[in-house]
């Protein structure tokens, strides 16, 4: 039972509202003593930004 939060390791997470892919799950905290997940963690794609002024 200890394994079971890596089931969801790597896996595209989709809005369903739009359709619209998020990114993939890179994390997943749980509470350990009641076993709900209470967040999870979505790495989204790099996106590069200028700080430069123009």
């Amino acid at each position: 039972m200890g394994d079971k939060g890596l089931d969801f390791r790597h896996k595209e997470v989709v809005n369903i509202k739009d359709g619209k892919r998020l990114g993939y799950v890179q994390d997943v905290c749980a509470d350990l003593e009641s076993g709900i997940i209470t967040s999870i963690m979505v790495a989204r794609k790099r996106i590069d930004i200028s700080l430069k002024n123009a």
